[in-house]
């Protein structure tokens, strides 16, 4: 019986394979043509003129002065969920004014104000369990990237750079900026002001793209002007009204200085504390509107927030995204091929330039930064990036560097190189080069989108010669009631990007889903989810299945008040060619694996006071069997206080022994007033039997012009009383002074 499903299951992967590489070649073939044949095509699109004014209004958050009588307006909002094309349900009103060096958005959000969703008050926190309303800024017109600003009924504030037409969601940038808002009789009130010194924009143009978003929570609402399919991203930038008569506007000089110092205490292992003292320099500077270039100087990055812990059970690196603000900053000039899609989960399985190899180790610990240079922008329809780092390194290389140049076409399409040096591997001398092609619509059937994205890398490493290619190819269709993605990756065995991310080489993996998303009517449920995905990995240089992974989920239910559940079943191969030590002193023999795992995911709305989550899994796991219980807890005691707890655990029976698995999470956070904030964040796990704590003071004076209070400690044994064996102490002054 066990025979005769192996061999049914090899005979369906070898169906889907075929299948999928006849529909590839289609597909290419059909997105190209449909590029070309859209190419300067726009649809037409409704439009506001900003007004411009001699005196400023202040940003209090009370939209009532004199001077917001003269704005322009925008008050046709409609809804892209839950009905779609209905009028927004409560009415809201947008105000546009600029002057020489500033615009300003004033907003009305009208609505029951014991009905307002609002429990968040800190910067860059996120928003999405409260109401609120979002700005995109699509500043080059090019229906591809955007500024993307949101606000919240108690004035907490955050922004994000948008790209890849919405796909690409950077939310770790920082802009200069602010914004208050109010709680009213009325509803509740906002008011923006962006200087235009945040923004790269095209010179000499008075028109760019605009759209506007307002989230209702209590309703489960989304509304937008202009009006939106639900087969749109939620930022979708293509499909963006226009705010037009940005006249005579200025970034002035275009120069930040960002001098800072920290002073602190630092203690290392089996050492005595020391007293730290240290500062450092970044400068920005727009050499045009759309061209930026930064320098840093002995760069420090003691507010980052630390890396959640991991128990890795699997044979293969895990993957930590970036944190660093001068890493982000731009980071979307040198994504490549599929990277920018953060929807993907396979655009982490290949990345030629990973920004986290630089000023860290292996281990994630810092690695300090020497000096720095970056070059980002844009220049008619070219994107360039640019970027030189020396950081204290083990092998004392001179340096990595990064360049990525790219060139759009059509109304989403692109196609770019990019080419490395250095490496944070070894002492051994490593380059890369590789060039990627994107054909992307958003006009399918009128409103739907399809992308393809072509590329291909070879890399050039001192004592290693041949199989040192890697090339993938990938069709997109992210629609709402029909999604699916189809894609190929190979990577050579000597493929080596020495300043990116690979989880594992020498490797032939076809990937796939497909996914149905109806919407019942007149029902308490928003929309039923169902689908499956599938990845076979195949050795390619021997030959022979590695790895193949098939994810059935036949129901996720999204209900209108917010809260899910799903189901879902994984079937898993693995062909261990040798013995995988798996956990402690725990190991699995060589041999060839089919195991089954089943799960249910219960998630509570956490737009509530006190929500809840709950996953749990079981089946069986290699040779033996497996548990997993994840728990997830939020309580707003008020609104300036959360507390949040996590507890992760897996129960792992084998024939060798058995063995549980415990990662714990506690969030304490004080949330004193948008500019002032007090985050703790402590983190154990039994793998190492160790505690991490992060305790994070953050003041704000005014934008650019902050005071951090740090303690970070990665190492604490809660068998010797507590006692931090490392630890940083840090008082961190940064102050932005802008020309």
């Amino acid at each position: 019986m066990t025979f005769l499903k192996e061999r049914l299951i090899k005979n369906l992967i070898i169906a889907i394979l075929a299948a999928q590489i006849k529909y590839m070649i289609r597909s290419m073939v059909f997105v190209g043509c449909l590029s070309i044949i859209s190419f300067g095509k726009l649809f037409s699109q409704p439009e506001t003129k900003a007004v411009f004014t001699e005196t400023a209004p202040i940003i209090d958050g009370s939209v009532s002065e004199d001077v917001w009588s003269k704005a322009s307006m925008i008050n046709e909002l409609y809804q892209r969920e839950p009905n779609t094309g209905d009028p927004v349900s409560e009415k809201t009103e947008f105000l546009f004014l600029f002057d020489h060096n500033n615009i300003y958005v004033g907003i009305h959000c009208y609505d029951n104000p014991k009905g307002i969703t609002a429990k968040e008050l800190a910067r860059d926190v996120s928003l999405g369990d409260d109401d609120r309303v979002q700005i995109i800024l699509d500043t080059y017109l090019d229906g591809r990237s955007g500024y993307w600003f949101q606000i919240g009924p108690r004035g907490s504030i955050g922004d994000a750079l948008v790209n890849e037409n919405g796909k690409d969601f950077n939310k770790s940038w920082d802009g200069l900026w602010d914004g208050k808002a109010k709680i009213t009789e009325n509803g509740w009130d906002g008011e923006l002001i962006i200087p235009f010194k945040t923004l790269g924009f095209k010179k000499g143009n008075s028109t760019w793209g605009l759209k506007l978003i307002r989230y209702i929570k209590r309703k489960s609402e989304i509304s937008t002007w202009p009006s939106t399919s639900l087969n749109a991203n939620r930022f979708q930038i293509s499909d963006a009204g226009r705010i037009t008569g940005l006249t005579d506007i200025t970034q002035g000089v275009g120069l930040d200085i960002i001098p800072y110092l920290t002073s602190g205490i630092s203690k290392k292992q089996d050492t005595d504390p020391k007293p730290v003292l240290n500062g450092g320099l970044d400068v920005f500077y727009h050499i045009t509107p759309s061209l930026k270039v930064a320098i840093t100087v002995n760069t420090d990055f003691a507010q980052t927030e630390v890396d959640e812990k991991q128990i890795n059970l699997t044979r293969f690196n895990l993957f930590f995204p970036e944190k660093r603000d001068f890493f982000l900053d731009g980071a979307n000039y040198f994504t490549f091929g599929i990277n920018g899609d953060s929807e993907n989960p396979h655009s982490t399985q290949m990345i030629p330039f990973f920004s986290r190899r630089i000023g860290l180790d292996a281990n994630g610990n810092p690695v300090p930064i020497k000096y720095g240079g970056k070059f980002t922008g844009k220049v008619g329809n070219w994107n360039i990036g640019m970027l030189h780092i020396k950081d204290n390194n083990e092998w004392h290389n001179h340096g990595y560097t990064v360049g990525r140049i790219s060139r759009n076409f059509g109304n989403q399409s692109s196609i770019g190189i990019i080419g490395t040096n250095g490496n944070a591997f070894s002492d051994l001398k490593n380059s890369l080069a590789g060039i990627d092609l994107r054909l992307a619509s958003s006009q399918i059937s009128g409103n739907k989108n399809i992308t393809y994205n072509l590329y291909g890398l070879k890399s050039f490493t001192s004592g290693l010669s041949g199989n040192d290619l890697s090339f993938g190819s990938e069709i997109n269709y992210p629609n709402d009631f029909l999604n699916f993605r189809f894609g190929y990756l190979q990577i050579g065995e000597n493929f080596t990007p020495g300043l990116g991310f690979i989880p594992r080489k020498n490797i032939r993996d076809f990937y796939g889903g497909i996914g149905i998303g109806p919407r019942p009517k007149n029902s308490p449920v928003m929309q039923i989810k169902s689908g499956f995905k599938y990845t076979f990995i195949s050795d390619l240089k021997n030959g022979g299945l590695q790895t193949a992974l098939i994810d059935l989920n036949p129901s996720e239910l999204v209900f209108l008040s917010g809260d899910i559940i799903s189901l879902s079943s994984q079937y898993q191969f693995e062909a261990l060619k040798e013995d995988f030590p798996i956990f402690e002193n725990f190991v699995i023999p060589v041999g060839d694996y089919n195991f089954w795992r089943h799960s249910l995911q219960l998630t509570s709305a956490k737009r509530r006071n006190l929500w809840a989550a709950t996953k749990v899994g079981l089946g069986t796991f290699y040779s033996g069997k497996r548990t997993d219980w994840l728990m997830q807890v939020g309580y707003k005691v008020f609104v300036p206080v959360f507390i949040g707890m996590e507890s992760d655990r897996k129960w792992v029976s084998l024939p060798e022994g058995n063995f549980v698995t415990q990662i714990y999470r506690l969030n304490l956070n004080f949330l004193f007033s948008p500019n002032l904030s007090w985050y703790n964040y402590a983190q154990y796990e039994n793998q190492t039997e160790t505690i991490g704590w992060q305790s994070r003071f953050q003041w704000i004076i005014n934008p650019g012009q902050e005071i951090f209070l740090t303690f970070n400690s990665p190492l604490i044994d809660p068998l010797e009383r507590f006692r931090p064996e490392i630890y940083e102490t840090r008082v961190k002054v940064k102050y932005t002074i802008r020309f």
